[in-house]
């Protein structure tokens, strides 16, 4: 099919697929448990070479508003994953197994 055999519901159906899927990468990362919104899996994607049709540009706003918000959760979970790292490098580590445990001060 050339460029020249694309209709207006072919335009409308590759956006709402990309729309589609969009939401979904967002609700993913929305629905995920704290703390886990990375684990969600997102492929990149590739915008379609024509112009986003004006019946749907309610639905793509409605879209980056979900992105976000899912931007918002992801940077919300980095952030508390990054404190709990910080705590977590507080701690000291073990001893080595052949260090003595106590020093005797009284001699």
């Amino acid at each position: 099919m050339s460029a020249d055999d694309v209709t207006a519901d072919d335009v409308t159906a590759e956006w709402t697929d990309l729309l589609d899927r969009l939401e979904l990468d967002a609700d993913r990362i929305l629905a995920a448990a704290p703390g886990t919104a990375d684990t969600a899996v997102i492929e990149a994607w590739t915008p379609p070479t024509t112009p986003l049709p004006p019946a749907l540009i309610d639905r793509a706003r409605h879209v980056i508003e979900r992105q976000r918000l899912a931007m918002e959760r992801a940077r919300t979970d980095l952030d508390g994953l990054r404190q709990h790292l910080s705590v977590v490098d507080r701690i000291p580590g073990t001893r080595r197994p052949d260090a003595p445990a106590f020093l005797d001060v009284d001699g």
